[in-house]
């Protein structure tokens, strides 16, 4: 008996559950990356064979492009005596950018046919010479070329590799992804984790999920233009907040300026960045920010103390439910209760409706999606989550930024005419740290965002105290139909600046209630990047300062601070001539001249003016009475 095998994209997702249907009918729309191979054998019964897929992938850069020789090496193993396979097709979407096709089995190479079906690409060959007997195996090997596969992304390669459908009569499946020599590029982010990695090849052994998703790259970097449209209509003056990017735990902002210059700069306990205006009656203004921003794959290791930190100053409203995180009584399962639980609960419930991205967005809430899980968008994602986490004692938050998306259909995004996306974080006790989660591109694309995260998430605004407040960039508009986001990857490097700038306001009150001297010193970031955790370390000769060494625990760019300090003389029968110096890691920041009289000295001085005083007075009321 003869048979044949097909490869086809149709396969049985009729029969698989309605949360991984809604992933593979994602996947359908987006035919750029997916294809699936399946058996079809009006002949023979899969169970008839074992199939063994290796494939591999092999990199080459040229002028930031990145070409892909794909590798097919197919072997089919007869689990009968007197079946034979003839022929082998592989169906590929059109858009596919496929060349070079070469194909051969185990004894010659093979004529491959290639046929024009409709939106698809038909590939066949037949083996020339199949043998036929229980346990023989027939192999074929595929070739071609792809420059289309692995996005060059900035500072990283980005891909997202299809894999063959699974099932229980399937032999062995392996991906190897080679990298050229010397890339210098290792592998950041995989879902899954690879089975094996060395410096140029990584191996995942029979993956269980429908894609691959794999950064090549610890770090990302962006151009960031930004602009905030103001507006007072009132008859008062008033003044505004807007929110500017803020450092966190996996993103460093680089200022290069703010135009105008805020009148104030502050941050909060969430990390928020603000920077305040003032609008005279019926002004308006447009603000400019440009920098940049670098995404890193792994934590921080000096944003760590500091989150943890503002971690503490605002866990007493972390559980707390707020405009969008009410939910009703008994609307959520008792059963769920971590994180991962609720996480999971959100991805199945809800089901994004691409629909409502085409007219105003009116943000649902947690407890109104609830009762209508098909009209969700990314803001009802992180809502549930957030809802359901905090009701079951989690501490959670939301993240409103940027997601960068090279495909809408994998990774949707919302907000009219600025891109801007919405995503979750849950605060892990055991770590002691925020976990960046995405159950909205999970479930629209069937990548993993739960066990490991991106460099395509950029944070504009946190919301921990307030599910509404405050409002991320691309959403200070006086038109909705303005673009006031334009970021963009790029594959150089920001250098950080750090400078300090110190003042001294000339009237002081020189004596404090104890008999010491005060001084309060302005410092103010006039860098480019956030101060975090700066030991400040005073000193001044014959002089005794109060506190000695101090430490700034956050700075933002153009964000100003007081510094009271409290000195004394060494000697009070002296009169001291010094300078107050404030060092930071042995490094000068600031000199301040000091003159500190004796305080016998001054006593003498307040008592020879006292007494002068006198003499005067009684000398011209006696001048008076004549």
């Amino acid at each position: 008996m003869q048979g044949h095998i097909r490869g086809s994209i149709l396969n049985q997702s009729f029969q698989v559950t309605n949360s991984i249907w809604k992933i593979v009918k994602n996947f359908l729309l987006f035919i750029l990356f997916v294809f699936f191979f399946l058996f079809y054998t009006p002949l023979a019964r899969a169970a008839d064979f074992k199939t063994d897929y290796f494939v591999d992938y092999y990199l080459s850069e040229k002028n930031n492009d990145i070409a892909t020789k794909v590798s097919f090496k197919i072997r089919i193993t007869n689990l009968t005596t007197d079946l034979v396979i003839k022929k082998f097709s592989i169906i590929f979407p059109k858009s596919f950018q496929i060349g070079n096709i070469k194909a051969s089995d185990d004894f010659k190479d093979i004529t491959p046919i290639v046929e024009e079906l409709d939106e698809k690409h038909s590939i066949s060959a037949q083996f020339s010479d199949p043998l036929v007997g229980i346990n023989m195996e027939n192999t074929l090997y595929l070739d071609f070329l792809q420059h289309n596969l692995f996005k060059a992304n900035g500072n990283v390669w980005e891909v997202i590799l299809p894999t063959v459908e699974r099932r229980e009569e399937a032999g062995d499946y392996t991906i190897t992804v080679h990298l050229p020599p010397n890339s210098g590029k290792q592998i950041s982010i995989s879902k899954p984790k690879p089975t094996h990695v060395t410096l140029d090849e990584i191996v995942w052994k029979n993956p269980d999920r429908k894609t691959i998703y794999a950064v090549f790259g610890k770090q990302q970097n962006y151009t960031l233009q930004l602009r905030y449209h103001l507006k007072n209509p009132r008859l008062t003056r008033v003044y505004t907040d807007v929110t500017f990017p803020p450092d966190t735990l996996y993103q460093k902002i680089f200022v290069s300026s703010i135009q105008p210059k805020p009148d104030e700069v502050r941050t909060d306990e969430d990390g928020n960045y603000y920077g305040r205006y003032y609008l005279n009656p019926h002004e308006e203004k447009t603000l400019y920010f440009n920098g940049g921003i670098s995404i890193f794959s792994e934590p921080r290791e000096n944003m760590k103390g500091v989150i943890r930190s503002l971690f503490n100053k605002s866990r007493k409203y972390l559980l707390s439910p707020s405009t969008h995180w009410k939910l009703e009584t008994n609307q959520i399962p008792a059963s769920i209760t971590s994180p991962q639980e609720i996480y999971r609960y959100t991805t199945d419930l809800l089901e994004y409706n691409r629909g409502r991205l085409n007219s105003s967005v009116t943000r649902l809430g947690a407890s109104l999606v609830l009762q209508n899980p098909d009209q969700a968008v990314c803001t009802e994602y992180s809502d549930v989550f957030v809802a359901v986490a905090r009701e079951k004692g989690n501490y959670a938050r939301e993240i409103q930024g940027y997601g960068f998306s090279n495909d809408q259909d994998l990774r949707p995004l919302s907000i009219n005419s600025d891109i801007l996306h919405s995503w979750s974080e849950y605060y892990d006790m055991n770590s002691q740290l925020w976990i960046p989660i995405d159950p909205t591109w999970e479930d629209t694309s069937g990548i993993d965002y739960l066990n490991s995260f991106d460099l395509n998430h950029i944070v504009f605004a946190i919301h921990g105290k307030k599910s509404d407040y405050p409002y991320p960039a691309g959403s200070y508009k006086t038109d909705d139909n303005t673009k006031d986001i334009n970021i963009l990857p790029t594959d150089e490097y920001f250098t950080e600046k750090k400078s300090l700038s110190f003042d001294v306001p000339p009237l002081q009150i020189p004596i404090n209630t104890n008999g010491a001297h005060i001084l309060k010193i302005t410092v103010q970031n006039t860098g480019n990047s956030f101060i975090f955790n700066m030991p400040i370390t005073t000193s001044a000769k014959d002089l005794i300062v109060s506190p000695s060494s101090l430490t700034i625990e956050s700075l933002a760019p153009f964000e100003k601070k007081e510094l009271t300090l409290e000195y004394k003389s060494n000697n009070k029968f002296k009169t001291v001539k010094t300078k107050m110096v404030l060092s930071s890691d042995s490094k000068e920041l600031y000199e301040h001249e000091i003159t500190l009289n004796s305080m016998y000295l001054t006593f003498l001085k307040y008592a020879i003016v006292g007494f002068a005083f006198c003499f005067f007075a009684i000398i011209a009321v006696k001048f008076m009475r004549k």
